[in-house]
């Protein structure tokens, strides 16, 4: 029964892996589609942050081959493994706290995170009860 439980695990990060990789892929060629908490900071940070994720994906998939092959993993996936979360670490404590916490000292937000529907906004276009 272990045996079971290993190569379901080894089946989720070869399947999960390349998804995650994927989809941050999609956020380097549109910056502004990246999570709002991330899209509010400069642009080093949002590639940064989606390079980790793109090596963490990579390093997922890599090892969810090798654990299903059998085979001893090479130097490099660890390595992807390993940097992925270090590249987002390093973005999240570098960010500062403005970009991470709401409230009044929050960065502009481009239409497309902030929602563009008419509702919620005055005449001129910015949302109701900001100062433009």
């Amino acid at each position: 029964m272990d045996w079971l439980w290993d190569m379901f695990g080894d089946v989720a990060l070869l399947l999960f892996g390349p998804l995650v990789a994927w989809t941050a892929w999609g956020w380097r060629r549109r910056l502004d589609r990246a999570p709002a908490w991330v899209a509010r900071g400069p642009r080093w940070a949002v590639r940064c942050w989606v390079a980790g994720f793109v090596l963490l994906g990579i390093g997922m998939g890599g090892s969810g081959v090798y654990g299903l092959t059998g085979l001893p993993e090479p130097w490099a996936v660890g390595f992807f493994r390993a940097a992925g979360p270090m590249l987002y670490l390093v973005v999240f404590w570098c960010l500062p706290q403005g970009a991470r916490r709401g409230g009044d000292r929050r960065w502009p937000v481009s239409g497309t995170a902030e929602g563009t529907g008419g509702r919620d906004r005055d005449d001129d276009g910015s949302p109701k009860g900001r100062v433009a």
